[in-house]
């Protein structure tokens, strides 16, 4: 560990275990975080009609149990969820002044500094930037507006997603704290090797509208090979491709080692080219398989330099081209899996520790 120990605080109350992108980032981001020798609480609301040991939701994720994480397994919703979260903050904060609580949720951080306001360092972790994301869908962004102003002024820092994000938040909030932009990870014990040309072309993942799935369908009419989309929602209205269930997150880099190809669609709105860091890029990466991805902005900045096949994105035709070219381009293949680099949840936790210890001095 480089920095002072600390005391950390989630504020976020993510459904775990479970195979959401939040979820999984918030698991990783802390538990991380506390193997770097830090005390870290963390939070989150069991999946309805279960109450899992909290061992049992780091297994689901691929990671053991550590003396420095405190794992706070909530029911699954209604009051006592929310009051058992609100017990455990009011009882860290009163156990750990000036401990610093990671805000993954404006409005946790709105609550918080309106019940403790001085008696804790507060973070804010963006991953979007709401306001903006209203006016993008013509809604009245003005509520959001003031609630990002009031959490940004009782903070120490921020920590952004991603340059875009960052760069977004800057654009609305010209007088932001001290910020810095921490791309997500994986875990070095999801990295793969494969053998064999594998088969089919893979997507996992949630289908949710910004990520553009539908481009994806329309390519996989003109291919030759499957195109398998595996994740929640997955058989809901995507023709032309073959839908699998979700799994477990441990269980997802043998299926990825298993594909052929790899595909990363995202869309032309402000989450796609603008405010994304993919956890299934990460994952894509450690995989060995060669990826396929949207040219945006925002996956141009995470993925390293060489490492993907680009196409533009709610093009069909530009996809199709390049998975046809990467089904049949061994040394095109060789080059980009050459190129992949896979980031950690340990490099970004020395990255979070060390911006702590800047904003705290």
């Amino acid at each position: 560990m480089i920095g002072q120990s600390r005391a950390f605080f989630w504020l976020y109350r993510a459904t775990a275990p479970s195979v959401r992108a939040q979820s999984i980032q918030v698991v990783n981001a802390a538990h991380a975080l506390a193997l770097r020798g830090h005390r870290v609480t963390l939070c989150v609301r069991a999946p309805a009609g279960d109450r899992p040991q909290p061992e049992e939701v780091l297994d689901a994720y691929g990671l053991e149990s550590i003396p420095m994480l405190r794992l706070v397994v909530l029911p699954a919703g209604g009051t006592a969820s929310s009051v058992g979260f609100r017990l455990a903050f009011a009882r860290w904060v009163a156990r750990n002044p000036g401990g610093v609580a990671v805000a993954r949720s404006k409005r946790y951080a709105a609550l918080a500094l309106r019940w403790f306001g001085g008696r804790f360092r507060l973070i804010v972790e963006a991953h979007e930037v709401d306001s903006r994301q209203a006016a993008e869908r013509g809604l009245d962004p003005a509520g959001l507006l003031a609630l990002e102003r009031r959490v940004l002024a009782g903070s120490i820092g921020v920590v952004a997603n991603c340059p875009g994000t960052l760069a977004l938040l800057r654009e609305a909030h010209p007088d932001l704290p001290p910020a810095v932009a921490l791309h997500n990870a994986t875990h070095p014990s999801r990295v793969r090797r494969p053998t064999g040309p594998g088969e089919d072309i893979g997507y996992v993942g949630s289908v949710l509208p910004e990520k553009d799935l539908e481009t994806l369908a329309i390519a996989a009419g003109r291919m030759r090979r499957r195109v398998v989309v595996v994740g929640p929602q997955a058989a809901g209205g995507l023709a032309g491709v073959e839908a699998e269930g979700p799994i477990v997150h441990r269980a997802v880099p043998d299926r990825l080692a298993r594909f052929r190809t790899l595909v990363l669609p995202l869309g032309t709105g402000l989450f796609g080219q603008r405010l994304t860091s993919p956890l299934k890029l990460w994952d894509y990466l450690a995989s060995g398989r060669p990826i396929a991805g949207a040219d945006t902005p925002a996956l141009r900045d995470a993925a390293p330099a060489g490492s993907v096949a680009w196409w533009t994105p709610g093009d069909p035709s530009s996809l199709a081209s390049v998975l046809e070219r990467l089904d049949r381009d061994e040394s095109l293949r060789a080059s980009l899996v050459a190129q992949a680099r896979v980031r950690t949840w340990a490099e970004r936790a020395a990255e979070l520790e060390a911006f702590v210890d800047a904003v705290c001095r």
